[in-house]
């Protein structure tokens, strides 16, 4: 199973420019005013897997999840956009970043979780998060597929 470790996703992400730009497709923004910054803290005591920025404030917070672990740690990863949406909601930040209008909280994951045992599962925990505006959850392999309240990519 590819990217058993969630580390090895995360280095993925922030190594292959392709996979960026992919991610600046799918939330309609240009790569060129793209900035990356990998674990990122947040209150309470959260980290970011990744904070996304565009013109210098914060476009996207994303969390990663691996091909690997178990369902409890998917929902956890889908209780943990819907902390950044709060975040973003009531303008916290440790750092005192400015939030774009147009924010979205992230959750990906590689395909390989789409072909695993849990599929059913995924599909209503996938129904759950596309239902919150700012909630996205994107997948990858050698694409991105795009599933969201406003519109779906395919």
């Amino acid at each position: 199973m590819p990217y058993r470790l969630e580390k090895d996703f995360q280095d993925l992400i922030a190594s292959n420019n392709n996979i960026q730009k992919d991610i600046c497709s799918i939330l309609e923004m240009d790569y060129k005013d793209f900035k990356l910054l990998r674990e990122d803290a947040c209150i309470n005591g959260i980290t970011a897997d990744f904070t996304l920025f565009e013109r210098n404030k914060v476009r996207a917070i994303i969390e990663c999840k691996s091909g690997a672990i178990g369902v409890s740690e998917y929902v956890r990863g889908i209780g943990q956009i819907f902390q950044y949406e709060y975040f973003f909601e009531n303008h916290l930040s440790l750092k005192n970043y400015g939030f774009c209008q147009n924010f979205n909280s992230v959750l990906v994951f590689p395909e390989s979780v789409l072909i695993s045992g849990i599929i059913i599962l995924w599909l209503f925990l996938l129904l759950f998060a596309s239902m919150r505006t700012n909630s996205l959850c994107l997948f990858f392999n050698c694409f991105c597929h795009l599933m969201s309240e406003r519109f779906q990519k395919f």
